[in-house]
């Protein structure tokens, strides 16, 4: 076999595993995406909760703490998620930046939509 040949196949070796990599990344950040939408159950107790956030980037993370908290990284708005009735924190990050820390509530008799950043 001649170089050029070994060359060549290493060539397509290295072309087929970046391919894979690449498919594998995409199915990963897919995972996570719909990992991100799935809500907690339904029940009497929770209601849905609309988080808007035009500006925000991909490279953030956003946090909520209350009667139910949770912790995202790589969040898309909108973002929808059960929550009790109550009184509740979100912090927002972007690049690593703390931009928002505010307090809100959720309440049975209302549209619960949350602007994290306008």
């Amino acid at each position: 076999m001649t170089q050029n040949k070994i060359n060549h196949l290493i060539l397509i070796a290295t072309i087929i595993i970046v391919s894979n990599i690449n498919t594998l990344k995409a199915q990963i950040e897919s995972k996570a995406i719909e990992s991100q939408r799935d809500t907690i159950q339904s029940d009497d107790n929770l209601y849905l909760v609309t988080f808007e956030c035009k500006p925000c980037k991909e490279k953030n993370k956003f946090s909520v703490s209350g009667k139910e908290s949770f912790t995202l990284k790589k969040v898309e708005f909108p973002l929808e998620r059960k929550l009790k009735p109550g009184n509740y924190k979100m912090t927002y990050w972007q690049n690593k930046v703390q931009q928002i820390h505010l307090p809100f509530s959720v309440k049975p008799d209302s549209l619960n939509r949350i602007i994290v950043k306008e």
